[in-house]
């Protein structure tokens, strides 16, 4: 007759078995699973790499093949692919040279640009499109201050930017040019982030929130500040000094 003290032993060693190897067999797997990842994973990586490398090459190839020399244009002229953009933006320069009609944008408000009211001479920010008429400006320089002009006339008149200290925080207005006017000069200086702030008087000229409009009297800080976007040529009258003031 078996001794029952060897039986339980016996059933002792089999739970310790039973308790001990499969945790010792997780760790195990567990271990092989992570290596397993880990490997699939920069495999991945490098085929990404490959794959993206192989994408970058193949234009770049396409882009240096020798054109065909079966297509020969006249002596002299520019193969279209290095022909200059005649769309091309102008720089800085010219745009506060006064020889540039712009867009006055500000961001971060969705393409928003400065821009008479249709039915009254306010301005304010608006992302209306189509209203060149009324949102093309030229910068005129006089001096170290810039007269901010419609590139459009209204009527027989060439409108001018315009502070009017009325009900605060005032309101900037499209008015007609007046040389004799300081109200109608403005500073303008580029801030760190390459945009431009424009001053006049004492103070910031600034987009309120709520109504969007352009006001002079904002009793705080810089706080908007204005990207010039070129639309090409201004006019040669206005070039030239013509309805607009002289330098």
């Amino acid at each position: 007759m078996a001794d029952p003290h060897d039986d339980l032993t016996a059933v002792a060693d089999g739970v310790r078995r039973v308790t001990t190897l499969p945790a010792a067999q997780t760790l195990r797997r567990r271990s092989d699973q992570r290596r397993r990842r880990r490997a699939a994973v920069t495999g991945a990586g490098l085929a990404v790499l490959v794959v993206t490398a192989g994408a970058t090459l193949l234009p770049a190839r396409d882009h240096v093949e020798t054109p065909d020399r079966g297509v020969v244009g006249p002596a002299g002229e520019v193969p279209p692919s290095v022909a200059p953009s005649v769309t091309a933006s102008a720089g800085p320069q010219e745009i506060l040279d006064g020889r540039r009609q712009v867009l006055i944008v500000v961001p971060g408000m969705g393409g928003a640009a400065l821009a008479i009211g249709r039915d009254n001479d306010r301005v304010r920010a608006t992302t209306e499109r189509g209203i060149d008429d009324r949102a093309l400006w030229v910068l005129h320089p006089e001096g170290d201050r810039f007269r901010i002009m419609l590139t459009t006339p209204r009527g027989a008149s060439q409108v001018c930017m315009t502070v009017v200290h009325d009900a605060a925080p005032g309101s900037v207005r499209g008015r007609v040019c007046d040389p004799t006017a300081p109200t109608q000069l403005f500073r303008i200086e580029q801030v760190a982030d390459g945009s431009y702030s424009i001053f006049q008087g004492k103070r910031y000229v600034q987009v309120i929130d709520g109504t969007n409009a352009l006001v002079p009297d904002l009793p705080e800080g810089l706080t908007t500040t204005y990207e010039f976007e070129d639309r090409g040529p201004a006019a040669a009258e206005r070039l030239d000094g013509g309805s607009s003031p002289t330098r």
